[in-house]
């Protein structure tokens, strides 16, 4: 399979800038799923819960069950805790390696990458206007 979207391979400090905003994106997505995933989980066993805490008398079977289900409650609960801070902490290396990847880009490369366009635009005109002013001899 054949990408479309060309890597920036020609410039290490973009490629930091890109990848981190990468990085951050997917981050969000993660927290934004992981949030998600965990109260449709709560609320499912949170219903389950309480309609078993509704009966006046619990079988063993069903003060089993509720133990289970007050267990799944918290296993639940502290997967989310951990889950959100390793998205941001994936989060916060993502926003170092773009903010570092831009401003090296901007202070560093960028600056050059100008000075070598204007060069050449200087270039080229100096040897056009050698052309120009050749062309208008010959063909006086």
């Amino acid at each position: 399979m054949y990408s479309r979207v060309p890597l920036p391979t020609d410039n290490i400090y973009k490629f930091y800038a890109l990848f981190g905003l990468v990085i951050i994106l997917f981050s969000f997505s993660s927290l934004i799923y992981v949030n998600k995933a965990t109260n449709d989980l709560v609320f499912e066993t949170l219903i389950k819960e309480e309609s078993l805490k509704s009966l006046k008398e619990l079988s063993a079977i069903q003060k089993a069950e509720l133990a289970i289900i007050q267990r799944k409650y918290e296993i639940a609960m502290s997967d989310k805790n951990f889950y959100l801070v390793a998205c941001s902490l994936f989060a916060a290396a993502g926003c170092y390696l773009a903010f570092y990847g831009f401003k090296h880009w901007h202070t560093k490369l960028q600056p050059l990458q100008d000075e070598i366009i204007e060069l050449t635009i200087q270039k080229l005109k100096k040897e056009l206007g050698v052309n120009l002013s050749n062309k208008e001899i010959k063909s006086d």
